[in-house]
């Protein structure tokens, strides 16, 4: 079809203006404009107008059938052609007359979307209102293809409706020698001559003439695929070159072609601007949101700087079990306990040690969970400080903090089990119960010494006194009276120098105590802020909904300006 080039160009430049519209509409549909709105599709993809003007019979409707390879005018040896046929696109086959001269020809067939064709009666007819019609389309033409026919190619009608083109439309006209195969080279070359001549003297420039043979190009065109070398004869290959010519330099298409192009490019620089102002928004929602992050670490450095107090404080909750545990052992030694334990299996090392271990885990427990409760305050003192600014800055509603502490409830749980069972461990790693167990039994080795020599002088004296010895027995009651209380003495004495020493232990294994949570305690604040961070996702989630936008975006509008750069390139 003609023009191939030039639809080629319209096409991209429509895909490209659209493309800018639907970028538009996605960055603010207020930077729109009345091109790249859709609107621009109406004057850029409206249909070229040809008007085929000449004598009756020259053969108008054989050319227009043979331009198109299609049979949409009706043919015949008499005139059939009384009024101005406006072949246009429908959807359906239809027929209406729009004013007395002029009858509207719809048919389904695609060239027509981008052609019209208006057929006209013979100049020479003497149809009433025919001329006037005619007349009315000729400034809005694209193409004004005036047909001879070779048999008289002098028709006075025809050429005085050449005559009175102005000089801005003869850039739009054509001229035709219709029936050629009617006439030999020869007499064509005279013909065309006489015919320039002519031209030159209605219009003052020397016409283009075109012979041309619509009945050879409509059988060559008859078959599938078209006979080329027929259609070179016919002589249509060339006046088809000269219509493409036309359409594609067409200077009011072309301007139009420019004048969008100029549109779209100017569009494109309003939404390079909404970009930037959107990358910048964002690179201060980034900023926005650092600060906030910054100031959560701070915290949690603020938070780790008083760990040391934090696990003085556990060394002391530490000593204070232990203290308890001390009294208790020191309570469980008393002098008949120890001397009821020399005739029974020890358990005293693994209770106090077993005791002591769950008194030190609930006391870590109520502890951190007394740091929990201040560190649920802190965030919820930091968050009254952060609400309103995500309002200021963002433009968004931040979730509630009362809503989301549950969240924070779960973590101050899990932090006060995590020192729980850390504390747990670290008492059963320093082995409090084996150096109970070498001290008792320290103890209870000289206890049993001075039970057994007890027993013996007291079994001693009873075995005299059932001899009848008078003095001996009692002597030995009294020396194992006298070990007996040197028993009580020790066992007294002993105690005291055991708690002592058990609680001077503790002393000594409190820093130990405390420093072996410090691991736990430091996780447990890091994830305790790191959920407390979580809060902050409805702005990274903005940001990041943003960046993906954003960054296609971007993409698109490089795309669409480099295709625009082409296309104004190609015009």
């Amino acid at each position: 079809m003609f023009g191939k080039r030039y639809f080629a160009i319209r096409e991209r430049l429509a895909e490209v203006v659209l493309g800018v519209g639907q970028l538009a509409r996605e960055c603010g549909g207020e930077i729109l404009d009345p091109v790249t709105d859709g609107s621009f599709l109406k004057d850029l993809r409206k249909p070229f107008l040809f008007v085929v003007c000449g004598e009756v019979n020259a053969g108008k409707s054989a050319l227009i059938n043979a331009l198109f390879g299609k049979q949409i005018c009706e043919v015949d040896a008499l005139p059939k052609t009384k009024q101005l046929h406006w072949y246009r696109y429908g959807e359906k086959v239809a027929s209406m007359e729009k004013r007395p001269m002029l009858v509207q020809e719809l048919r389904p067939l695609g060239f027509l979307r981008d052609f019209e064709v208006i057929d006209t009666p013979g100049s020479n007819a003497s149809i009433e209102g025919a001329l006037e019609e005619v007349e009315r389309f000729l400034p809005v033409a694209d193409l004004l293809l005036f047909v001879f026919p070779v048999g008289n190619p002098w028709c006075a009608d025809t050429w005085q409706l050449v005559a009175r083109l102005p000089e801005e439309q003869l850039g739009k006209v054509g001229f035709v020698l219709q029936q050629s195969e009617l006439r030999n080279e020869e007499d064509l070359k005279v013909i065309l001559g006489h015919m320039k001549t002519l031209g030159e003297q209605k219009t003052g420039r020397i016409p283009e003439i075109f012979p041309v043979s619509a009945k050879l190009a409509m059988e060559a065109k008859a078959n599938n695929p078209p006979l080329s070398h027929m259609l070179r004869k016919s002589g249509l290959t060339t006046l088809n070159e000269f219509i493409s010519s036309k359409v594609s330099h067409d200077p009011d298409r072309r301007k139009i072609l420019q004048e969008v192009s100029n549109s779209a490019q100017e569009v494109l620089k309003k939404i390079e601007a909404r970009i930037e102002e959107r990358s910048d928004t964002l690179d201060s929602d980034q900023r926005f949101l650092a600060e906030l992050e910054d100031e959560v670490n701070l915290r949690r450095e603020g938070q780790a700087i008083l760990l040391l107090e934090r696990l003085s404080g556990m060394g002391d909750v530490f000593f204070r079990q232990g203290q308890i545990a001390t009294r208790d052992l020191g309570r469980r030694m008393s002098i008949p306990r120890s001397l009821i334990s020399l005739f029974q299996q020890e358990k005293l090392p693994s209770q106090i040690e077993g005791e002591l271990i769950i008194a030190v885990k609930e006391a870590v427990e109520k502890q951190a969970e007394a740091d929990g409760v201040e560190l649920v305050k802190n965030c919820r003192n930091h968050w009254k400080t952060v609400e309103p600014r995500i309002r200021e800055n963002l433009g968004i509603s931040p979730p509630d903090f009362e809503q989301e502490k549950e969240s924070l409830a779960g973590t101050r749980k899990r932090f006060m089990r995590r020192l729980g069972r850390s504390a747990k461990q670290a008492v059963a790693q320093l082995k409090i119960r084996g150096t109970i167990d070498l001290k008792i039994d320290s103890r209870r080795t000289v206890l049993r010494g001075y039970t057994t020599l007890f027993l013996i002088l007291y079994t001693i004296a009873g075995v005299l006194g059932g001899f009848g010895i008078a003095t001996w027995p009692w002597v030995f009651m009294v020396m194992a009276t006298g070990f007996l209380g040197v028993a009580a003495i020790y066992s007294k004495v002993s105690r005291k120098a055991l708690c002592r020493d058990f609680m001077e232990e503790f002393k000594d294994l409190r820093h130990t105590f405390a420093d072996s949570l410090e691991s736990d305690y430091k996780d447990g604040v890091r994830e305790f802020y790191l959920e407390y961070g979580g809060l902050f996702e409805i702005v990274r989630r903005r940001i990041a909904d943003q960046k993906l936008l954003l960054e296609p975006r971007k993409e698109r509008w490089n795309d669409l300006f480099l295709e625009r750069k082409a296309v104004d390139q190609e015009l």
